[in-house]
């Protein structure tokens, strides 16, 4: 549970807040498709009659698309957010109205909650909690959030409540997505994109949206990785929390969306809030940035919607990250290329960076690649010589602003998109809502470099570690076993074999090597008998001789961390001698390569 000396003073009182319009009948929300066509067809004859009479508003253009996704709700929410990643597709003013979507849902009544809850939790809901506010504290496209107290235990819970008829919007709205998709790579229009690959995703979303199980599975793994960084997650009430209802800890803390509004409308307010709590608004942005980071290159589990609805402010410069439900992790791969490539960033090593965002894509790009990557190494050598500069916008300096760059030349030479890098990059744009009232002068390469020297000293510290040592043992002879078994063949299968023929050196070389091994193995048994000899004597008092106990008390003593450097040296020994003894019996080839 959250300590009570981190609960800040409230800065907005809830008689302030704007209630949740409650609405006894949904159904008028639920649009069918000709609606939703019909809808996005006015919204472009708008945008044609403006263009038309040469009034084109970019601001009233990217406003009313927003407000389309909004009225629409559900999937189309989430779509939107997607979209607004695709600053090669949509002019800059667009893709930062679709990157704030939110949803002001209206509420669905208490009957409604208490028929979900209870028929989830197969009990009576006043058995469950011994009060429950039925005036909502929010609702939102997928949810509505109450607060209760428990009757166990009289603890102050968030109740999150699934709104009613999702399944079947949500299935409606996936269709007509895929028909605006098909009719696009039908029509052969930039199919670059991958859009495919888009509604992929965007389906995984509506299963783990639907399903509060996978949003429990996230806050337990989540709140295990951040306890590392300092940063606190509401518990779970796993007894409690079902497909369609989640009960978690209530946290009393500001919501950034809150500070911010204040911040903007009652800056002395703000202020003063801040002397009371001792929050130092930079250091939160910074922990903010390199939580992110390590949850990005070093947990390799990061949380995908950070927007200041999601982030609670506490005292002394501590936060919290509440909704879970959207959580990103990378494959090997990708994972490897986007942390080179963000330490490239970091040491200004543009052309170098460039060729790691070539490799985002997930099929090479069939363009000239070395002019491809002098353009992309041209664009972030750009934005980051603009980032120095003063009186520049957030947005130019942030690493929105790379992306907008980047985003312009891969449009350019129709490099096929990768929407795993894509999410990424949308967990940090939403930060950014928050980072640029938190750290105006905010440099990314700055704070780059600062997260690489953490990472590189935890890394450090981990390698002194006797299991995480093994583990990388283990993790080179995985990787010579990967090369011989995955790409060896590939490699093979590109040239042509004639009669294979056994190299007899290479036997006799493999011979002398398996040998060698063979001494390593028995020297390491003498030598496991002299550690044990030397430290743990009870553990071979019953087996000892005294032939061995001779040849053992010639070895002179030796420390004990010593002794585990010399196991873990032998073991690397026999294991290298051993993978190229294998190598060396394989059968050559004589032939013409073809590489």
């Amino acid at each position: 549970m959250l300590k009570e000396k981190y609960i800040p003073t409230p800065l907005v009182e809830k008689k302030q807040r704007k209630k949740v319009e409650i609405v006894e009948e949904l159904n008028n929300r639920r649009f069918s498709i000709t609606y939703v066509i019909w809808r996005f067809i006015v919204y472009f004859l708008g945008v044609l009659f403006r263009r038309f009479i040469k009034k084109p508003d970019m601001q009233k253009t990217a406003t009313g698309l927003r407000e389309i996704f909004e009225e629409l709700g559900g999937l189309w929410v989430k779509t939107g957010q997607l979209l607004a990643l695709r600053t090669d597709l949509f002019p800059q003013e667009v893709c930062d109205q679709l990157l704030r979507l939110q949803y002001g849902a209206i509420g669905f009544p208490m009957e409604i909650v208490r028929s979900t809850i209870e028929s989830e939790l197969g009990v009576p809901m006043d058995k469950i909690f011994a009060s429950f506010d039925e005036e909502p504290i929010a609702a939102a496209s997928i949810a509505q959030i109450h607060t209760a107290v428990l009757s166990k235990n009289q603890t102050t819970v968030v109740v999150k409540v699934q709104r009613p008829g999702l399944e079947s919007a949500f299935k409606r709205d996936l269709e007509v997505i895929k028909l605006f998709a098909n009719l696009l790579r039908a029509l052969n229009i930039a199919n670059y994109l991958r859009l495919d690959e888009a509604v992929l995703e965007v389906e995984r979303i509506f299963q783990e949206e639907l399903d509060y199980r996978y949003e429990a599975s996230n806050m337990r793994r989540m709140k295990k990785t951040l306890r590392e960084h300092g940063v606190y997650t509401p518990s779970l009430y796993r007894k409690y929390s079902k497909r369609r209802v989640l009960v978690m800890e209530y946290i009393p803390g500001v919501l950034m969306a809150d500070y911010i509004k204040v911040l903007n409308n009652d800056p002395d307010k703000a202020k003063k809030w801040d002397e009371e709590n001792n929050v130092d608004r930079k250091k939160v942005g910074e922990k903010l940035s390199l939580s992110l980071f390590r949850q990005i290159y070093e947990d390799n589990l990061y949380h995908a919607d950070l927007h200041p609805g999601n982030i609670f402010l506490l005292r002394d410069s501590k936060f919290v990250l509440i909704d879970l439900g959207s959580v990103g992790s990378l494959d090997k791969d990708l994972k490897t290329n986007y942390s080179n490539y963000t330490a490239a960033m970091g040491k200004e090593d543009y052309p170098k960076a460039a060729d790691y965002i070539i490799r985002f894509a997930v099929d090479i790009p069939r363009v000239d690649i070395p002019r491809l990557r002098a353009e992309m190494a041209r664009a972030v050598g750009t934005w980051a010589a603009k980032s120095r500069l003063d009186g520049l916008s957030f947005a130019e300096k942030s690493i929105g602003g790379a992306s907008s760059e980047l985003s312009k030349v891969a449009a350019q030479y129709q490099v096929p998109s990768n929407w795993s890098f894509l999410k990424v990059t949308r967990s940090l744009l939403t930060l950014d809502g928050s980072l640029q009232y938190l750290i105006p002068d905010f440099n990314f390469l700055k704070l780059i470099n600062k997260y690489n020297k953490q990472a590189q000293r935890r890394a450090f510290i981990r390698s002194l570690c006797l299991t995480n040592i093994m583990a990388s043992v283990n993790d080179f002879f995985e990787t010579v076993d990967e090369y011989n078994t995955l790409i060896l063949p590939k490699v093979r299968e590109r040239t042509i074999p004639y009669d294979g023929t056994i190299n007899k050196f290479a036997l006799s070389l493999a011979f002398v090597l398996r040998m060698f091994s063979y001494a390593i193995l028995i020297g390491g048994v003498v030598l496991a008998y002299a550690f044990l000899f030397q430290h743990h004597f009870a553990i071979i008092k019953l087996i000892h001789n005294q032939l061995f106990d001779e040849i053992v008390r010639q070895i002179p003593p030796i420390p004990y961390l010593e002794w585990i450097l010399i196991f873990i040296a032998m073991t690397l020994i026999f294991r290298t001698l051993s993978a190229c003894s294998v190598i060396l019996e394989q059968k050559e080839y004589e032939g013409k390569s073809i590489l």
